[in-house]
């Protein structure tokens, strides 16, 4: 995701904004038309829901998180519109915002929009059509994806700007905050899982509160696995939120997540407040520890379990399923983490496989575990003694690219 907490202490500490009087007019400008796009959305959910505000007069606050969050992204653009240069070259600003910075514009608009659907998911209201039904989970979908669209652009523009890595982090976050709120409104999520949405502003206070009593803080370097868990963060949500996945499944997938994710703030904020000793190169004994037990000991003790228990209770449950399609497809998932051969893919499709409503399962406890055995291969990889696993490779080599000032603030 790539909401990542990790680029929070390398955010607060750029180099010094350029005066407002500094900030080219024609900028001025464009940030007036980033308003708009940021308040028409909610405007026109405002529209959309007059006929439930008639029957419910208290659905008006359900719109206020929508409002709210137009107004919190506008006011980071324009208190950051001076630091619309590349990484160091603060006497050298553009005079426009950029193709890279107004998708992740439009992706902010998108998140505005989705918070609009709050009063729809909160109020007893007529049955909604099929399209509204899916709309939330593909405009969070489409925000996830856009993601790596914006960074695409602005390293092909050779424009990756300080202004684009903080719209870029304020949207993920906003994002994921605004698509949990829905989520968990719709009964798809627990409520505990908003504890993730929460934490990176949480983070935030922290750091001011800090600077607010003078107190020693430490600038924060990248994690590339903290990177990792927040895209998987971004796409459970996405599935959670599309009604073709089971709750069931997609809250197991979220809990699983979440645990990693807040055990990092948690880390971090030990870093970032200097209670906790890093070494050159921002490395810990829990990181360490952490390493030893997520990517080695534990997929060397699920991998057996899940070539063992999956093939048993699909071969058992043979006989009542409809095709044995939907019995060779899992076993041949279960094999193929088993025995660590592009493991990663392999237990992401198994969840999919699963979890999706199309298929004929159920959701009795040894499918539950099974899931979460998969789930957690898919978080962890498959580890030591594996076949092959491409998926590493990929996944951190974009990660540390993404700790860099690269993209649109990330890569």
């Amino acid at each position: 995701m790539t909401t990542s907490h990790t680029s929070t202490g390398q955010s607060d500490n750029v180099p010094a904004r350029r005066a407002p009087e500094q900030v080219p007019p024609a900028l001025r400008r464009q940030a007036w038309l980033a308003a708009a796009l940021l308040f028409c959305p909610w405007l026109a959910a405002l529209f959309l829901c007059i006929p439930l505000l008639r029957l419910h007069p208290l659905a008006f606050s359900l719109l206020l998180p929508g409002l709210i969050v137009a107004i919190y992204l506008q006011l980071r653009l324009v208190s950051h519109l001076g630091t619309n240069h590349r990484f160091g070259e603060a006497d050298r600003p553009f005079p426009t915002l950029g193709a890279a910075n107004w998708i992740t514009l439009l992706r902010s608009a998108a998140v505005v929009a989705l918070a609009g659907f709050l009063p729809l998911a909160v109020l007893p209201s007529p049955a909604l059509p099929a399209a509204l039904i899916w709309a939330p989970g593909l405009i969070y979908l489409g925000i996830s994806l856009a993601d790596l669209l914006d960074g695409f652009v602005a390293r092909r523009q050779h424009r990756q700007t300080e202004l684009g890595q903080q719209l870029d982090i304020e949207t993920d976050a906003a994002g994921l905050l605004v698509a949990l709120l829905v989520a968990v409104s719709l009964d798809r999520l627990p409520a505990l899982t908003l504890l993730v949405g929460l934490a990176y502003y949480l983070f935030l206070f922290g750091i001011w509160w800090r600077k607010q009593r003078r107190l020693p803080l430490v600038a924060l370097q990248s994690r590339p696995y903290a990177r990792i868990i927040a895209g998987f963060q971004m796409g459970v949500v996405a599935m959670a939120l599309l009604p073709l996945f089971n709750p069931p499944f997609t809250s197991i997938a979220a809990v699983l997540i979440m645990t990693p994710l807040l055990v990092g703030f948690g880390r971090d904020w030990l870093v970032v407040s200097c209670r906790l000793r890093p070494d050159s190169n921002q490395r810990t004994a829990l990181d360490h520890w952490a390493g030893l037990v997520s990517s080695r000991f534990l997929p060397l003790v699920l991998r057996p379990l899940l070539l063992l228990g999956g093939t048993l209770t699909l071969v058992q449950g043979a006989a009542s399923l409809p095709h044995p399609f939907w019995q060779w497809a899992p076993s041949l998932c279960c094999l193929l983490a088993g025995v660590g051969w592009m493991g990663r893919s392999a237990a992401l499709l198994l969840t999919l496989l699963l979890s999706c409503g199309l298929t004929p399962y159920g959701t009795d406890l040894p499918m539950l575990i099974l899931f979460g055995i998969a789930a957690t291969l898919m978080l962890t990889g498959t580890g030591p003694l594996s076949l092959w696993s491409p998926e590493e490779d990929i996944l951190y080599r974009r990660s540390r690219n993404g700790g860099s000032p690269a993209g649109n603030g990330k890569a």
